[in-house]
């Protein structure tokens, strides 16, 4: 039969190796807990400037179309001193005419009062972009009378 030796200290020596085992597992969990919620966080503010930004995009488009609304209505007053037969258009707009990355279109109505010749309704409805998913319209009204009087400018 062959007998173990026994060397004093040498079941201590393997519990500090399994001390150190331990440590190091916990050593590498820390960093990683770490890594991992500052990713979460970076991701949260990722997402969120990223709807801030969509949303920024929408106000820009609505803002613009707003412009094209009254610029629209402008256009029908004009046409109407011109022209008292004018019942309105569909005006088309490049984005080199209007300083925007898209084009935008406008559709003017003129509305008459059967009772009152005189007595309009100027409509217009502006969009911007003209086409696609993202697009904003903006549908205006202004009552308004006709002046007996043509001036030419």
């Amino acid at each position: 039969m062959k007998q173990k030796t026994v060397i004093p200290g040498s079941n201590i020596c393997e519990q500090r190796q399994s001390r150190w085992i331990q440590r190091r597992g916990t050593i590498v969990l820390i960093p990683m807990l770490c890594l991992v919620l500052s990713l979460a966080v970076i991701g949260g503010l990722l997402k969120q400037t990223s709807i801030e930004l969509k949303q920024l995009k929408k106000e820009q488009y609505l803002t613009q179309a707003n412009w094209l609304a009254d610029a629209a209505a402008q256009r029908a007053v004009r046409k109407l001193r011109e022209e008292q037969n004018y019942t309105g258009e569909t005006w088309t707009l490049l984005p080199e005419e209007i300083g925007g990355k898209f084009p935008g279109s406008i559709v003017i109505e003129i509305n008459r009062s059967p009772q009152n010749n005189q007595s309009i309704t100027i409509r217009t409805l502006a969009s911007y972009p003209s086409k696609g998913l993202e697009r904003v319209r903006v549908i205006r009204e202004w009552p308004s009378k006709l002046s007996n009087t043509i001036s030419k400018n």
